[in-house]
């Protein structure tokens, strides 16, 4: 009734067996698919801090006459960037605040009166390093603003002794 057999069929009798477990070892079933959402949080840009320096002159004279050459007030500056990423400075302003009377405001906004915003004109030095600038946190951008005072053909007295203020904006 029971027949040996030859090794030969044997091993063919195992490698089924090994197969028939091997297969059962790695059957699976496949997940269905599932998606969830999320949000990530993108931060803001921080205004940049601007700090005045000492200024100096671009010839001899120490203060703004009406129409002098070579009467020029350097104001520099410094932007930095008091943000947590790269910020780029892509351009750089400045302006003299005026009253609603077209007055120059002294330090604080305190009216020079009869003294025009107008007569002045503060703008960004030519010498300064190219724009756009990217600043990585705590980066900084130096410059220097230019101040002089136009010849408005009248009467410029009430500026004498005056020290209109210059509004710089880096943005």
């Amino acid at each position: 009734m029971f027949r040996k057999l030859s090794r030969k069929h044997l091993s063919a009798v195992a490698f089924v067996a090994a197969l028939a477990i091997t297969g059962a070892a790695v059957a699976y079933f496949t997940g269905g698919s599932v998606s969830v959402n999320g949000a990530g949080k993108v931060g803001a840009p921080t205004p940049w801090a601007v700090a005045l320096g000492t200024p100096t002159w671009s010839g001899t004279l120490t203060a703004l006459y009406p129409g002098a050459t070579s009467d020029t007030e350097l104001i520099p500056f410094t932007v930095t960037n008091n943000g947590q990423g790269p910020q780029s400075v892509t351009k750089i302003t400045a302006s003299l605040p005026a009253e609603t009377n077209g007055d120059a405001e002294s330090a604080g906004g305190v009216d020079i009166p009869s003294c025009r915003a107008s007569w002045f004109s503060a703008v960004a030095d030519t010498g300064n390093p190219a724009l756009p600038s990217n600043l990585a946190p705590g980066g900084t951008y130096a410059g220097k603003i230019d101040l002089t005072m136009t010849n408005a053909n009248t009467n410029q007295n009430a500026c004498q002794n005056a020290a209109p203020e210059v509004t710089i904006t880096a943005s």
